[in-house]
């Protein structure tokens, strides 16, 4: 999935996700903060199992905390019959979300940010730091 997709956040902290998106994260899938950004991270099942059992692999004195911030945040959502998914207050809270939203998709996952907050962050992009990376990868 890649691509950004506009959304609002109804009084009750629903949001609608795309049709596109929902075919590629499945019927059901995972959120939880994102380390290091305001923003809150979307998974497919699969891909949680993946990262669950990739941290696991690790000494628990190396990940104790970082399981305490993704696995205390994770919730398990199911969008309704019309796209829409409850979006819990804590993580709404953490990401700041406000009523416009954007869903940044990132190839197998996505990304939940508020609107401005997703603005600022392309604003701030060190573009040399950007040049240099797409020089390593040789784009």
């Amino acid at each position: 999935m890649r691509g950004e997709f506009k959304s609002t956040l109804d009084a009750k902290g629903r949001m609608n996700f795309p049709v596109k998106l929902r075919e590629e994260l499945g019927a059901v899938f995972m959120i939880s903060k994102t380390i290091g950004a305001e923003c809150i991270k979307v998974y497919t099942v699969e891909d949680w199992q993946a990262l669950v059992a990739k941290i696991r692999t690790l000494p628990q004195t190396k990940t104790a905390n970082l399981q305490r911030v993704l696995f205390g945040s994770a919730f398990e959502i199911e969008p309704d019959k019309q796209g829409r998914a409850l979006i819990p207050a804590p993580l709404r809270e953490y990401a700041g979300l406000t009523t416009d939203v954007v869903i940044v998709g990132l190839e197998g996952r996505a990304e939940i940010w508020d609107k401005e907050k997703w603005e600022k962050f392309n604003e701030e992009q060190n573009a040399q730091s950007l040049v240099d990376v797409a020089m390593e990868l040789e784009l």
